[in-house]
């Protein structure tokens, strides 16, 4: 069995919080225990970019090490850990520009090292950026792709959009989307006037189409209520444009995992702008947790309703987004819905970590 190294440069650039991420891979290193029925001895997790990680003292499955925030000493230390290794080793490198670099160059010096990396956003999207410094990154990703041994996505469209991008390519690309936690509770919904975003508040999520679907909302239900989870650099933008809204919405901030899965209960529809998605994690979520979701129609979306028809519907305009929201606030998500749901998800989710948990220690 493969040891199995997390590299990550700089932790404090990923978007995912730190006890988030620390419980993510424990849940993956329990699948894996599950799937390959056999222990092994942990997941590495070498992270830089922090001065200390928490929860240290609860990772029974995971092995942390803290590295210095200098990058030659980063590489130096990541070289004399992977040495003091017995066997083969998967390094998944945290991110596709520094720390894979880093990874390249120390894979140069291994030849048992096997390279993965992930892609978590949209390939569309990320092909079709007009940010220069994401340019940069795709053109490095592109130009060391062949070193790489697998690439993990976390849709079918975008395998096959990477696909279109890379045939040369030969090694796996294979599907595995970040899992949610899917309740155990029963359900136990009543009407309300709640809707919600949840995410980060920046223009690629769409974020300026809200005022105008919240205005609309508002004309045929005054009485609604609009909480936004998230932070980013269009909130100050977005508290402007709804600042004379009565109620007042509520912004929440960034939240962790477990802060917004308490925030669920509250909240009867999700609202979704993004013109598009890669998997559509917060969807998953909220409808696992009985909330209603209307979203901006894009493919992900489409598959999606096309999965779960009677309670996730998706708008072409502002005004058919208002009408959409209106309409479920006069529904309850029925137990028997939410049931359907939650099995779905969780059989996706289980052949999809087995994927993954084979790719890493196999």
């Amino acid at each position: 069995m493969r040891n199995v190294v997390f590299f990550s440069s700089n932790i404090s650039r990923v978007a995912t919080n730190q006890d988030d991420l620390l419980s993510r891979f424990q849940g993956y290193a329990q699948k894996a225990e599950k799937v390959l029925r056999s222990n092994f001895e942990c997941v590495h997790l070498l992270i830089g970019g922090v001065y200390q990680i928490n929860r240290i003292e609860s990772m029974n499955n995971i092995k942390i090490a803290v590295l210095s925030r200098f990058i030659p000493a980063q590489y130096i230390a990541l070289r004399i850990y992977l040495k003091s290794l017995k066997g083969q080793t998967t390094l998944i490198s945290g991110d596709n520009h520094l720390s894979l670099l880093i990874c390249l160059l120390v894979k140069c010096r291994n030849s048992d090292i096997r390279l993965q990396i992930s892609i978590h956003t949209s390939v569309c999207a990320l092909l079709n950026s007009a940010n220069i410094a994401e340019k940069l990154k795709l053109k490095f990703l592109l130009l060391n792709i062949r070193f790489i041994d697998s690439i993990r996505v976390v849709s079918n469209s975008d395998l096959e959009n990477l696909q279109k991008v890379i045939p040369y390519y030969k090694g796996e690309i294979f599907v595995a989307p970040v899992p949610i936690e899917i309740p155990k509770t029963a359900l136990d919904r009543k009407l309300s006037n709640i809707v919600a975003m949840v995410g980060r508040l920046h223009s690629e999520r769409g974020i300026e189409e809200c005022p105008a679907i919240f205005k609309e909302l508002r004309v045929v239900r005054p009485e609604s209520k609009i909480m936004l989870i998230g932070d980013g650099p269009e909130r100050a933008w977005l508290e402007i444009q709804l600042d004379d809204f009565e109620p007042k919405p509520e912004f929440t901030g960034s939240l962790k995992q477990s802060d917004i899965q308490d925030k669920w209960s509250e909240i009867h529809v999700l609202l979704s702008c993004a013109p598009s998605e890669s998997y559509g994690m917060a969807l998953r979520e909220a409808l696992v947790n009985g909330v209603f979701v209307v979203a901006r129609k894009n493919e992900t979306t489409e598959l999606l309703q096309a999965q779960f028809p009677s309670v996730m519907k998706v708008f072409a305009s502002t005004s058919e987004a208002a009408v959409f929201i209106n309409g479920f606030f006069n529904q309850v998500f029925s137990p028997n819905d939410v049931l359907a749901v939650r099995q779905a998800i969780k059989s996706e989710q289980d052949r999809d970590l087995a994927k993954l948990a084979k790719s890493w220690f196999v």
